[in-house]
C-alpha cells in the first residue's frame, strides 16, 4: 500500500520540540540584533566602541553566551525534525527523497528572497545546502554518521590550523572587502533601495569564506548530530531518567560557565599569541567547546524543565512561536531592517547595544501573542502553508 504523504497534524507534534524551538528563535534574535543595526564587515570593532558598563556589559554577555549556542540548538533541531519526517515515511524511499528535496528548493527560495530584500545574515541558504547533504546521508550506519558529525564539528579548526603553516589558504574567519564601517553605515542608514541593496548583495558575498568554511561544516555537523539523537530515542531517554539527566545538566552547566568565562586565561596558557602560528586554531577550539557545553546545556535546560507542569505552563508559549519559526524568522528582519534601513526609519548604527536588546524582547513577545492567535485559528503559520504546500501539493 502506498504511503500518503501529508503534513504533521497539531495534535501530532511533539511539545518539547517546538517548545524548544521558539526558545532557539529567540536566543537567534538577541544575537542577530546586534548584526541588524552593524555590519559583518567589523562586527566586533563597531560594538567595541560602547566602553560604557551597561553597554559593554551587555553585548559581552549576549555574544558570550549566545553567538553560536543559539544556532547549534537551531542547527540541532533541523536534524531531528528531519529524522521524525524520515523514520515516518522511510518505508517508501524514492518518494521520500522527492518530497524532502522539494522541501529543500522551498527554503533555498525563501533564503534567496530573504538575501536580496530584507538581510545578509540569513541562514536558510546553507541550511537548504546542508540539507541536501543529509538527505543524501541518510542510510548510512548511525557509526559512521556520528563520526563525520564529529569531523565535520572540527574540521573549521584543522582548517585553521592549517593556515597557521600556509598562509596563503583563504582565511575562515575575514570577510573579503574593502568597504569600510562608516561607509556602510552611511548606505544603510541614508541611501537609496538600490544602493542598500548592492551592498546587501556584496555583504553576503564578502562573507563567504566564514559561510562555506567555518559556519556550512559545523550546520552539517549538527544535523547529523539532531537526526542520531531522535533516531535512538534520546528524546525518550532524556523523559525516562530525568533526575539522571539533571546531573548530566549540572556538569554540563558547569563546565560551560567555566569554559565561557576563562576562554582567554586557558588559551593563553596554552599558546603565546605572539609566537604560536596556532594560536587562532587553539583559540577557536576552546570556543567551539564552549558552544558545545552551553548548547546542549540549554537543549537539556529546556526538554527537562518542560516536564515539570509549573514550567511547562511557563515555556508553553513558545511553543507557538517554534510552530511558526520560519515566518517568525523572516518576521524579525521584515521589522528590524524596517527599522534600521533608510527605506524604513534610518536608525542602523545609531541604537545602543542595551536598546537593541529591549527591542528585541518586546518584538519576540508581540511575536509570541501573534502565533497563539494565529494558531488558535489556523494549522500553519503563513510561510509555513506556502512551505508545506509547496512540499506536498495537494495536502
Amino acid at each position: 500500500m502506498k504511503i500518503v504523504f501529508r503534513p504533521t497534524k497539531p495534535s501530532e507534534r511533539i511539545s518539547q520540540i517546538d517548545i524548544l524551538r521558539g526558545f532557539a528563535l529567540f536566543g537567534i534574535l538577541l544575537v542577530n540584533v546586534f548584526g541588524y543595526n552593524s555590519s559583518f564587515f567589523d562586527f566586533n570593532g563597531f560594538y567595541q566602541t560602547y566602553e560604557d558598563p551597561v553597554n559593554s556589559t551587555v553585548f559581552n554577555l549576549v555574544i558570550g553566551f549566545g553567538a553560536d549556542k543559539f544556532i547549534f540548538i537551531f542547527s540541532f533541531l533541523f536534524g531531528v525534525g528531519f529524522s521524525i519526517m524520515y523514520l515516518k515515511y522511510c518505508a517508501d524511499e524514492r518518494d521520500f527523497f522527492t518530497l524532502y528535496l522539494r522541501r529543500l528548493l522551498a527554503l533555498m527560495m525563501f533564503g534567496i528572497i530573504h538575501i536580496i530584500f530584507f538581510w545578509a545574515g540569513d541562514i536558510l541558504v546553507s541550511y537548504s545546502l546542508m540539507g541536501m547533504i543529509l538527505l543524501l546521508s541518510r542510510k548510512l550506519r548511525s557509526g559512521l554518521i556520528m563520526f563525520l558529525s564529529v569531523l565535520l564539528y572540527f574540521f573549521p579548526i584543522i582548517y585553521i590550523a592549517f593556515e597557521g603553516v600556509f598562509p596563503w589558504m583563504p582565511s575562515a574567519l575575514s570577510s573579503v572587502t574593502e568597504i569600510k564601517m562608516p561607509e556602510v553605515i552611511d548606505i544603510y542608514s541614508s541611501g537609496s533601495y538600490l544602493e542598500i541593496l548592492k551592498i546587501r548583495i556584496h555583504e553576503y558575498f564578502a562573507f563567504r569564506n566564514i559561510n562555506l568554511i567555518y559556519y556550512a561544516p559545523k550546520v552539517l555537523s549538527l544535523f547529523f548530530f539532531g537526526f542520531l539523537f531522535y533516531k535512538h530515542k534520546y528524546l525518550e531517554k532524556i523523559n525516562s531518567s530525568r533526575v539522571s539527566y539533571f546531573f548530566v545538566l549540572i556538569i554540563v552547566l558547569l563546565i560551560g560557565i567555566f569554559l565561557n568565562l576563562f576562554t582567554e586565561n586557558i588559551v593563553n596558557s596554552l599558546a603565546n599569541p605572539e609566537t604560536n602560528p596556532f594560536y587562532t586554531a587553539i583559540y577557536m577550539c576552546v570556543f567551539e567547546i564552549t558552544n558545545i557545553f552551553l548548547g546542549l546545556c540549554y537543549i537539556l535546560i529546556i526538554l527537562l524543565l518542560s516536564q515539570i507542569p509549573i514550567f511547562k505552563n511557563i515555556l508553553n508559549p513558545l511553543k507557538y512561536v517554534g510552530r511558526m519559526a520560519l515566518t517568525n524568522y523572516l518576521m524579525q528582519s521584515v521589522i528590524f531592517t524596517t527599522i534600521m534601513y533608510a527605506y524604513g526609519f534610518g536608525y542602523f548604527g545609531s541604537i545602543q547595544p542595551w536598546q537593541l536588546i529591549i527591542f528585541a524582547i518586546v518584538i519576540f513577545v508581540i511575536q509570541i501573542f501573534i502565533s497563539v492567535i494565529w494558531l488558535k485559528n489556523f494549522r500553519f503559520g503563513p510561510l509555513e502553508w506556502v512551505w508545506r504546500k509547496w512540499t506536498y501539493f495537494n495536502a
